[in-house]
């Protein structure tokens, strides 16, 4: 029986995505390294990967987390991400915005404002002129909204009674609540109701293990606001909770609060702004989303 061996190279940094972590497990036979994957290599060869590891796991480990925002204009940044291994349970790629809402405006959008049921993102955030958008909430068969929206100030769609968060817009400030704390006092420009909820004043809540397609939405520490949508692959809430919660330091997008936004064919980002081009299309067209404008001076 051979002997097992544990050889671990990197810096580990709890989840970080920006840490490269090797594990390689081999089994010492007849003088050769045989890896998980079932690649043999001589022991010289071992050697060279540790003469290496420095060279490989460096860059990775110690590149600037700034280097994930591509700034598109002040207070509007974009980013691409791939995450892979653990503690990821899948590989999946995002695309995700950050967004200012002391320089942009975020508002939801109602397909039915511009004398229709549905459209498709691209389209809905062009005939409203946003820079960019998201699909937004649940709806039924029929196309009307499953939850509750307000759009500039004015309720469209009633308050559902369910375990739902709530992203609003109040006194200009963007917050995710849960169903049962809100209250309408006059204050709230805009609102959409939908979930489950991701991240919970900065705890990561434990989801149930589904994958599919992807939106959400958090809110930094900073109180700027995330878009994100899953790029041609499926992700697990848990692992979209996992990233929304990690601190930029690691390479994650440090919000307080994340909220799902409605997933599989729904999922669907759209953005057209300066350098930025953005085209993820959904299965279907869809009632509302969220859109992101410039604010007038």
């Amino acid at each position: 029986m051979g002997q097992f061996l544990g050889l671990l190279m990197g810096k580990i940094m709890g989840d970080s995505i920006r840490a490269t972590i090797w594990y390689i497990i081999f089994i010492k036979r007849r003088g050769e390294i045989k890896l998980l994957g079932g690649k043999k290599l001589q022991w010289a060869s071992l050697l060279l990967v540790l003469t290496a590891s420095p060279m490989l796991m460096g860059q990775a480990a110690n590149s600037s987390a700034g280097t994930f925002w591509q700034k598109i204009d002040e207070g509007f940044e974009a980013g691409s991400m791939q995450l892979d291994g653990p503690p990821y349970q899948t590989f999946f790629k995002l695309r995700v915005l950050r967004i200012d809402p002391d320089r942009f405006q975020v508002r939801v959008l109602d397909s039915r404002a511009f004398g229709v049921d549905r459209m498709e993102i691209k389209t809905l955030a062009r005939q409203a002129q946003a820079l960019a958008a998201i699909n937004g909430g649940f709806f039924f068969p029929d196309y009307r909204p499953l939850g509750f929206l307000i759009v500039d100030g004015r309720e469209v769609n009633p308050l559902r009674k369910a375990d739902w968060g709530i992203f609003l817009i109040q006194d200009s400030h963007p917050r995710i609540i849960h169903t049962k704390e809100f209250e309408n006092d006059g204050t709230i420009s805009q609102a959409l109701q939908v979930g489950p909820r991701l991240v919970v004043d900065g705890k990561v809540k434990i989801m149930k293990k589904q994958l599919s397609r992807r939106s959400a939405l958090g809110i930094t520490f900073k109180n700027q606001i995330i878009l994100l949508n899953t790029e041609d692959t499926d992700a697990y809430f848990q692992d979209l909770a996992r990233i929304f919660r990690l601190p930029e330091s690691e390479g994650g997008l440090e919000c307080r609060d994340a909220l799902a936004l409605d997933g599989g064919g729904s999922a669907q980002m759209y953005a057209e702004y300066k350098s930025l081009k953005i085209d993820i299309p959904g299965g279907w067209a869809i009632p509302n989303g969220i859109g992101v404008f410039k604010k007038q001076p």
